[in-house]
């Protein structure tokens, strides 16, 4: 059996790192390096690290506070091994995990990375009770990326193919924080990507993580995602392939309607959501809030079902208040289209319809 390496970038985490450095020794025997990724920390994170003895081979970089795209293709750049696994370091990497993962893809040649189910855990180590239930196969992995913008495969829970991943461009920095969403849409256009039915990772959610520091960010990173991945489906090309850095939100607001009508939205959207998330004073404008309704009805805002729906309602209040009434029944009524669609019956109804069109008709 191959070994491989392992990528695991990390900012302050000194809290953290030393247990999930510690529970990959079980698996050790099929690490051929494990390489961490010092993205600037100003806590004793480098001390820690220096201290390690850690059974296998070690490898330490350390960089300025470059973001964690820069982190994880320094990574990439330096693992010497054809497969390479994703490890964060405050998560918790279960006793068999790269094993499994490994016989998997000798097993499923075609197939570019898997990932596995994953338990929650808070602050302390303890299970929150929530346990995912991403899809295995890899048709539906790929619908749920791209038709539902859902990102089921969990990041540090991965083994994926180090050319493969090269071969379509890596992590991309206009995409921070959401930078594994936008590698697997682009991934799973040209590959298979599929998980492993078992728990392999204890992924952490405490105040710190990367989702809860910048959850306006990550979800705006998310939709510009889901939107290139739409365009390279309709039209052959990416419309974010010029874009060198994080976009700024007054920018796309600024841009003109040939760079489609969408990223406007975006950015007139998230400049009051930013406001919203930061508790700033500002009014939501008529364009916002219109913005926001166009964007929810096309799966935008963010993952969350739960989040669209608030801002939508939030949008319908304030132009209600502010006196703009055909805005705020224009608001209502997409927050209704929205509630809808995402209604499990009426999915029920439309798939059943669709076999039924499917179905081939008796002579």
């Amino acid at each position: 059996m191959p070994k491989i390496d392992v990528i695991m970038p990390v900012r302050n985490g000194e809290k953290y790192i030393a247990r999930a450095i510690s529970s990959l020794v079980p698996d050790a025997e099929f690490i051929n390096k494990l390489i961490v990724i010092n993205d600037g920390s100003n806590d004793r994170t480098a001390s820690i690290l220096s201290d390690l003895r850690w059974n296998g081979r070690l490898q330490i970089i350390h960089q300025p506070p470059l973001g964690i795209v820069r982190a994880l293709n320094g990574g990439l750049n330096a693992a010497e091994t054809a497969l390479v696994a994703r490890m964060d370091a405050d998560d918790v990497s279960l006793p068999g995990r790269l094993k499994a993962q490994i016989a998997y893809l000798e097993r499923s040649p075609k197939v570019a990375a898997v990932g596995s189910q994953v338990l929650l855990i808070d602050a302390d180590g303890f299970p929150t009770g929530d346990t995912s239930a991403f899809p295995l196969a890899s048709r539906e992995v790929r619908r749920q990326l791209y038709e539902h913008g859902r990102c089921v495969v969990s990041h540090p829970s991965v083994v994926m193919r180090k050319e493969a991943v090269l071969a379509c461009g890596a992590y991309r920095a206009p995409f921070e924080h959401a930078e594994d969403f936008d590698l697997w849409l682009r991934l799973s256009e040209q590959h298979p990507i599929e998980n492993l039915g078992d728990v392999f990772v204890h992924h952490r959610v405490h105040p710190k993580a990367v989702s809860e520091q910048f959850r306006s960010r990550q979800s705006f990173s998310r939709d510009l995602a889901l939107y290139a991945a739409r365009e390279r489906a309709r039209s052959g090309t990416d419309p974010c392939d010029g874009l060198s850095g994080i976009p700024n939100f007054e920018e796309l607001m600024a841009r003109s309607s040939e760079h489609g009508r969408i990223v406007q939205d975006l950015g007139t959207a998230y400049h009051a959501i930013d406001a919203i998330f930061e508790k700033r004073r500002a009014s939501m404008t008529v364009a916002a809030a219109r913005a926001i309704s166009a964007l929810a009805k096309e799966r935008y805002l963010g993952q969350s079902r739960r989040n669209r729906y608030a801002l939508l309602r939030k949008a319908a209040w304030t132009s209600l208040k502010d006196f703009h009434f055909r805005t705020a029944f224009e608001t209502y009524s997409a927050f209704v289209q929205c509630r809808v669609a995402d209604s499990k019956f009426v999915r029920r109804m439309l798939e059943s319809s669709r076999a039924g069109e499917a179905r081939p008709r008796r002579a």
